[in-house]
């Protein structure tokens, strides 16, 4: 592949698979998605350590809280000035340099003597533990086509784990050992996972870089905003995903609000309800296996109307906990669903920009995310959690919206997602 194709993916039916060299192994696709887990993990490690950090460091709440945000900071700009080499590089000597990053930055947030040194190690941390986003995509590219969408399901699997887990297992053993021994187990994890993985990944052929004249990374991440221009399924996808995304945001910012002040549960108990948000890993398998047979869009059609069905459920959820309780579980389900076949279509359609196309669609949903929970807290507070569960039903009308326009596209194309 020529750097220019690197840059300017082909008509679709031009479009083919880079070959590999030696045999993809099954075992490979699960230590991806362990591998997944445990460095997606890193990115939420502070948020059950907060108050932890407080007392160890003599730093106030909202102090402590910076080293959230700049996590999520850190995570978005690895996204989108890393996850794009994928493209153009060697998965294994880049997976080798970021996780050796992760590591190294993991080690320097253990040792931090200060809340400034912490916050800065968390952003690095963020910044390359990009793993997952390059994962995806490359277990994309080594699956059989009549398998893919299964194949990314599992991996998904893993990264909703380690993102749910790293709450439950960091506050466990941040209580029992420090915050410090929290950060020290997720280097030693991230290391071991990723020295697995690594060594698992068949030979790759090279991957020639855009030529070396400075402006070659710069040309990369202008490909961007022109792979969002020229792509429809890209765009629908971006729109499907961020709506339905921003949907899901828009009550779970605020649902520990009504759990703890309308419920008046303790913030521990609110906080096992965050575990029903496995439901959502639990049902991606059989998703994969339907998309592999069917196609993305019937998936993300039934996500939608999850979630549609879910803002009703949440609002009489203010009066009766089973409703809630039903609500969390279609949200979730809804949520991986739509993440799974939304990917699934992109990935089918853009062979030769996989991690490109993830980073712009990763971009778009984490923006999506962050305006409709900005929205929800200004609905919560006006309405009350009416206005939140109103706000979640729009979002998901709005998807169901876009998708005459995805059956349009794929119907022209003849694409499938296997």
């Amino acid at each position: 592949m020529s750097p220019t194709d690197a840059l300017h993916p082909a008509p679709p039916a031009a479009r083919r698979e880079r070959p590999w060299k030696g045999a993809v192994r099954p075992v490979l696709f699960t230590a991806m998605a362990v591998c997944s887990g445990a460095t997606v993990a890193n990115v939420y490690l502070a948020q059950p350590l907060l108050s932890l950090f407080t007392r160890s460091l003599g730093v106030s709440a909202s102090a402590a809280g910076t080293v959230v945000t700049c996590a999520q900071f850190g995570y978005a700009a690895g996204i989108l000035f890393l996850v794009p080499l994928g493209d153009v590089r060697r998965r294994r000597p880049l997976l080798t340099v970021l996780l050796g990053a992760t590591v190294a930055a993991l080690l320097l947030a253990a040792a931090a003597p200060g809340l400034a040194v912490l916050a800065a190690a968390t952003a690095l941390v963020g910044g390359v533990t990009v793993v997952p986003q390059i994962l995806v995509p490359l277990a994309a590219e080594l699956a059989p086509p009549e398998r893919r969408a299964s194949v990314v399901a599992g991996v998904q699997i893993g990264l909703m784990t380690g993102i749910i887990g790293s709450r439950v297992v960091g506050g466990a053993v941040g209580e029992v050992l420090g915050w410090r021994a929290v950060y020290l187990v997720a280097a030693a994890l991230t290391a071991v996972t990723g020295l697995v993985t690594v060594l698992l990944l068949p030979r790759e052929p090279a991957r020639k870089p855009p030529p070396t004249d400075g402006a070659g990374y710069g040309r990369l991440l202008a490909s961007l905003p022109r792979l969002l221009r020229t792509e429809p399924a890209l765009r629908q996808a971006c729109l499907l995903h961020a709506s339905l995304f921003g949907a899901y945001s828009a009550t779970w910012t605020t649902l520990v609000l009504v759990l703890t002040q309308h419920y008046r549960f303790s913030s521990a108990t609110a906080g096992l309800f965050g575990l029903l948000g496995l439901a959502g890993a639990l049902a991606a398998p059989w998703s994969g296996r339907f998309i592999d047979r069917r196609g993305a869009l019937p998936i993300i059609t039934a996500a939608l109307a999850m979630m549609l069905v879910a803002a009703g459920c949440y609002a009489l959820g203010g009066t009766m906990t089973a409703f809630m309780v039903a609500a969390i579980v279609l949200a979730n389900v809804a949520v991986q669903w739509s993440q799974i076949a939304n990917q699934a279509r992109i990935f089918a359609f853009l062979p030769q920009a996989r991690s490109r196309a993830n980073t712009v669609y990763m971009v778009a949903v984490f923006l999506g995310g962050a305006l409709c929970a900005a929205a929800a807290s200004a609905s919560y507070g006006a309405c009350g959690w009416i206005g939140a569960c109103a706000l979640q039903a729009l979002l998901a009308l709005a998807g169901l919206a876009v998708l005459p326009a995805a059956r349009r596209h794929d119907r022209r194309h003849r694409a499938t997602t296997s």
